[in-house]
């Protein structure tokens, strides 16, 4: 049975798209294919106009529910060319040509916009306790990119031992209740986020505020909260916007909960960064909460209570894909058990000269060939690189984008195209290993689109999952890091299996394939380790 809150949300949904679809203006139904939609629109009465709005609209519910799917039939369908699919909120214009993805990642953010898709699909102004967000990129946020891409990359051999043994601590404690078989059954992807949160909470925030329960209890719900808030306002009137999303966030609990926590250690650290002296009698701490204090501006400082809002705003971005994509990683390792000797055996021969917890990851070509491939086959969100239209927006090719309208990189459909990939809906965990090997001989490689070695944290246009450009995730190489040193515990200390390889292991919701909260799978602590211990 449906639990009441969700069929609630589906109701009111429901209701408001209904009275969106009424009483919004004009709507493109065709791909930007230079000017027959204007023209179309002035052949038209206006009835007859409303009528083909409402058709498209109500054809674009369809995304809701199928969206991978729709957008899969409409590459198909292109033939490389840029084609629309239509949203119950607006057009996707989608490109795959690596001229148009370079375009898109290269433009003006006052023309195409990041920052404004993540502005409309998380309405922050309601679902982040009043935390505003502008349309451009630069005008907010200014010092994450630097704080993730430069400061925490250049520490991760630093935490890398931390992340090890938080990892270690949080399995045994998850699967500390085994049945009688010696196997604990758990919901995977619940515990993936439990188990994320606690190292990012870690190296988000520091040691102190990630043993407090409340916070990371906090810590986790909030994007949980803000997503399914987010999705109610986007379709909700402007008028009721903020009285739906006290009820849909609990009376912003958990942003609430976080503020609370963090305003002291907030207001502590931006004092002593005014006036360095205070800093003389002891070291600054080493958490990203830090770096993003110290790359705000100086010239014009933020309050306190803006500097925590940036600090919510990225923190949300940090748990709820790498737990999807552990979740799909540890599921895709019990589908695919003849991966394991291999992956074991390479870790062995690395242990070997070193410890686990320092273990160099970047010389695991098969475990990162695997993880790649799992993202590839799993791929939690269909499309990547998006961009809001600010204005009317003409591509090179002369396909349109109407102001408003997004434009994105069908990653999904790419990464399943037969003229990509060999055998594209088969899982082959070292195709990507074998493809390196053949490229590095100076040879070419038929498996993947690539015509260089390439790394799980490569951002191209073959490899489009991170973004592409300046925007490219400045998060990747921790990222990685996490991903890998999970795996490795899992290898080193547990045997797991799927107790239903063939049940439903995702949900889809626009264009993301979320896992299945109900999924579960069985742990058992190995008899014999097979790496040392470290």
């Amino acid at each position: 049975m449906l639990p009441s809150t969700l069929i609630l949300g589906v109701a009111i949904c429901g209701l408001f798209i209904c009275i969106k679809f009424l009483v919004e203006g004009t709507l493109t139904t065709t791909v930007g294919l230079r000017s027959e939609t204007s023209k179309k629109q002035d052949s038209m009465t206006h009835f007859a106009y409303q009528i083909h709005y409402l058709k498209n609209r109500f054809k674009g519910l369809s995304y809701l529910f199928h969206g991978p799917e729709v957008i899969e039939k409409a590459y198909a369908q292109a033939n490389g060319r840029p084609f629309l699919v239509a949203t119950p909120s607006n057009n996707h214009v989608l490109v795959t040509t690596n001229e148009l993805m370079r375009e898109i990642a290269d433009a003006s953010p006052a023309s195409l916009s990041l920052h404004a898709v993540a502005k409309e699909l998380l309405q922050p102004k309601h679902t982040m306790h009043g935390f505003e967000w502008q349309n451009q990129r630069g005008l907010e946020g200014t010092g994450f990119v630097r704080a993730l891409r430069s400061l925490l990359t250049s520490h991760l051999a630093y935490f890398q031992p931390s992340i090890d043994s938080i990892i270690r601590t949080c399995l045994r404690e998850e699967l500390s209740t085994p049945g009688g078989n010696g196997f604990t059954q758990v919901h995977i992807f619940p515990m993936m986020k439990r188990i994320v949160t606690r190292v990012n909470c870690f190296i988000f925030f520091g040691e102190e505020l990630s043993q407090k329960a409340e916070f990371t209890a906090a810590a986790l719900e909030f994007p949980q909260s803000v997503i399914f808030a987010a999705e109610i306002l986007r379709i909700t009137p402007s008028f009721l916007r903020s009285i739906v999303a006290s009820l849909a966030t609990g009376k912003h609990r958990a942003a609430k909960t976080l503020f609370r926590h963090l305003e002291p250690i907030v207001k502590e650290r931006m004092a002593k960064r005014a006036n360095p002296d205070l800093n003389r009698n002891s070291p600054l701490p080493v958490d990203c909460t830090q770096w993003l204090i110290d790359t705000s501006p100086r010239k014009n400082p933020w309050s306190p209570a803006r500097m925590i809002g940036e600090i919510i705003a990225v923190w949300f971005s940090t748990v709820h894909q790498l737990s999807m994509t552990a979740t799909y990683l540890i599921e895709d390792l019990c589908l695919h058990e003849e991966y394991l000797a291999p992956l074991k055996e390479e870790l062995r021969q690395h242990v070997a000269t070193s410890s686990k917890a320092s273990i160099d990851i970047e010389r695991l070509p098969l475990l990162d060939s695997f993880i790649k491939e799992s993202i590839r086959c799993t791929n939690a969100d269909a499309v990547s690189c998006r961009r809001k239209a600010l204005v009317d927006y003409v591509l090179d090719d002369g396909t349109r984008v109407a102001r408003g309208d997004w434009v994105c990189i069908p990653q999904r459909a790419m990464m399943h195209d037969p003229n990509r990939f060999s055998r594209p809906h088969e899982f082959d965990g070292f195709r990507f290993a074998r493809a390196n090997a053949s490229l590095r001989a100076g040879n070419h490689s038929a498996e993947v689109p690539d015509n260089s070695p390439a790394s799980l944290t490569t951002a191209n246009h073959d490899w489009p999952i991170w973004g592409l450009g300046i925007a490219a995730c400045p998060g990747r190489f921790y990222a990685s890091l996490v991903l890998k040193l999970i795996v490795v515990q899992v290898l080193d200390e547990w045997e797991c299996k799927l107790p239903d390889k063939d049940g439903p292991r995702s949900m889809v919701w626009r264009s993301s394939v979320v896992p299945r909260n109900d999924t579960r799978v069985l742990f058992r602590r190995q008899s014999e380790r097979h790496l040392e211990a470290s």
